[in-house]
């Protein structure tokens, strides 16, 4: 049973213009150790972070439809198992998930250009 969709779209200009502004602040707020690794190691970081947000806030869509406050961004971490994009919850996100009964996170990220979209269905 689907319990919650969440969708996302960024612009890459968007976010390199922030992480140019605010560099390493903006990025251990937002993301964790292992998240700016994996993006500083590819081709075009700024798109990898987008993308990554835009992951990041379609959880939060699917998870929080109506919105709440106290969430942190470090809370929801994109990943990669056998080339897929995967997400880990941890804190309050885990504990709100599984409360409202997921059992399986589905994430797809694509991007184009300027563009970075995602989306997530959670599955109870």
């Amino acid at each position: 049973m689907i319990l919650g969709i969440g969708i996302d779209l960024v612009d890459v200009r968007r976010i390199e213009a922030i992480i140019f502004r605010w560099q390493e602040r903006f990025l251990r707020r937002i993301f964790t150790d292992q998240e700016i690794a994996r993006c500083n190691n590819k081709k075009n970081p700024a798109q990898r972070f987008a993308t990554r947000y835009a992951a990041k806030e379609a959880v939060f869509k699917a998870l929080y439809p109506k919105g709440t406050e106290g969430i942190c961004m470090l809370d929801i971490e994109i990943d990669e198992a056998k080339n897929r994009p995967v997400v880990h919850l941890y804190r309050k996100c885990q504990a709100d998930a599984e409360a409202l009964g997921v059992k399986k996170i589905f994430l797809m990220l694509s991007h184009d250009g300027n563009y970075g979209v995602a989306q997530v269905i959670l599955e109870g």
